[in-house]
């Protein structure tokens, strides 16, 4: 059977594609790994390049390269701009293994953390709970290979992506501490002990005000605010879309009169989050003064706010 000219030059067409297509892939990298070194070219300049050891590979960081990371997007003197302070008066990033800075400074009047002591609810699929500072990871795409100089073949970026840890918390919330701005997940109920001690990686204080233990230096309780929440997509929401907060230090902005939701409001509307919701949240553990929490830049919390006006008639 002869097959038709039309259907013939629609085939060559999609072969032609392909062809080209997998060309264009052979020459991309994939590298994944844990970032063990970081260099800048220019501290003072806003655009610079620089160099990521992912792994065993080092990778070249174009100048003009924008960084992504959960929340935000920055440049690579943006991310040594905005370290914690201990980091950015070491000169360091304080992402790769080696930064000394990664570990926060004890309190010495703080109570010491210890694996025995730790009340995180644990899978046997997690690892053993430990104080580390959290592994930054890399999820590098790059073209093969540079053109001169000293990094003659190292590839060069085409887009880097940064998780901490990426760690997961899922469960009931049994606890919300109105007063410091936190969440327990998974302890006894109605009982502000055990289960994971959740803060929101909020810095700027836009859905949690914070406080008290666990309490991280950088803004709001932030651990690091570069591996913030996203405030403009909101990735701390229900799974309806509403934004999502922690009720007490925001005021008015969280009231508990925002739950349940009645009828159609304003998108932007911070819905509180309760005891008894069901949550997942993505980010890292931390050990902030003796205190190991679970610093979340994503929470989905899948109980439905409007549901609850058929249960209150």
């Amino acid at each position: 059977m002869t097959m038709p000219r039309r259907a013939r030059r629609t085939v060559g067409c999609a072969i032609a594609l392909l062809l080209c297509a997998r060309a264009g892939a052979a020459g991309q990298l994939r590298i994944e790994g844990e970032i063990k070194g970081i260099t800048i070219d220019d501290r003072g300049a806003l655009q610079t390049g620089g160099t990521l050891v992912v792994g065993d590979r080092r990778v070249v960081v174009p100048a003009h390269l924008v960084i992504e990371l959960p929340g935000a997007a920055l440049t690579l003197s943006e991310l040594f701009a905005r370290a914690p302070l201990r980091c950015r008066e070491a000169g360091a990033a304080g992402l790769a293994v080696a930064d000394a800075c990664r570990r926060p400074p004890p309190d010495p009047a703080a109570r010491r953390w210890s694996a025995a002591g730790d009340t995180t609810p644990r899978t046997t699929l997690d690892p053993e709970p430990t104080d580390d500072p959290p592994a930054t990871k890399a999820r590098v795409t790059a073209t093969s290979a540079g053109e001169s100089g000293e990094r003659r073949g190292d590839p060069i970026a085409t887009r880097i992506v940064l998780v901490r840890d990426e760690r997961s918390v899922s469960g009931a919330v049994t606890f919300v501490n109105e007063a410091q701005g936190y969440l327990r997940v998974g302890g006894a109920f109605g009982v502000d002990a055990g289960g994971a001690l959740l803060r929101i990686n909020d810095p700027d204080a836009r859905q949690s005000a914070q406080s008290g233990i666990g309490c991280g230096g950088e803004g709001n309780c932030s651990p690091d605010a570069r591996f913030r929440a996203d405030t403009v997509r909101y990735s701390v929401r229900f799974d309806g879309g509403y934004p999502a907060c922690i009720p007490g230090g925001l005021g008015d902005a969280c009231s508990a009169s925002s739950r349940p939701v009645r009828g159609i409001v304003d998108a932007a509307r911070l819905v509180p989050i309760r005891a008894g919701d069901h949550i997942t949240a993505l980010g890292a553990f931390e050990v902030i003064d003796g205190v190991r929490i679970f610093s979340a830049h994503t929470l989905v919390d899948h109980t439905s706010p409007a549901a609850e006006l058929r249960i209150w008639k």
